[in-house]
């Protein structure tokens, strides 16, 4: 009788351990992944106290890779800065109508693509919205993402942003860039 106790004992304390784990697991999940996509207009769109736009999308493609293309865009970002906390670990992703994803080129080499792309040849940096160079709040700040995508994706892309306090919710916006020569 005193073995079966034991066993029953085990039994809850395992059920339970599998329940917290289950449950932070889930939790981890959903702060990972963009389930409630918003679709945001040319005006932008605000989420979480943060309004979102899109400034400009620039892209080229080199004569000796016509099959590929470089993608820069210019997101500006406007919102007091307790709003901006929650928007650290910012993402910024391009996906094609079959839910293909890229990601943005993190080298060395894309500071320098981001200036040849852009017509002002600066780079703004990457989508922080907490820069250590921030303008006052409610004045907008720029930050440029550099992509590698097939050079179909030049006829239109979904851009889908996201940031560590906004997750699961997310913003999308219908992006249609203005085609560059690098030669």
């Amino acid at each position: 009788m005193r073995h079966l106790l034991w066993i029953t004992l085990a039994a809850v304390l395992l059920l339970a351990s599998v329940v917290v784990g289950g449950w932070t697991e889930i939790t981890d999940l959903r702060r990972a992944r963009e389930w409630r996509v918003r679709q945001a207009g040319e005006a932008g769109a605000e989420l979480r106290g943060v309004h979102v736009r899109v400034d400009e999308v620039w892209a080229g493609s080199a004569p000796n890779l016509p099959e590929r293309a470089l993608v820069l865009v210019r997101l500006a970002l406007r919102g007091p800065e307790t709003a901006r906390q929650g928007w650290t670990g910012c993402d910024v992703s391009l996906r094609n109508a079959a839910g293909r994803v890229w990601l943005p080129l993190i080298s060395a080499d894309a500071e320098g693509a981001v200036k040849v792309l852009s017509p002002d040849g600066e780079n703004e940096g990457r989508c922080n919205p907490i820069p250590y160079d921030a303008p006052p709040d409610g004045q907008e700040f720029l930050s440029d993402q550099i992509f590698l995508v097939p050079a179909e994706l030049l006829k239109g892309a979904q851009l889908r942003v996201s940031a560590l306090g906004t997750r699961p919710e997310a913003l999308e916006f219908q992006v249609r860039p203005v085609l560059r020569d690098l030669q």
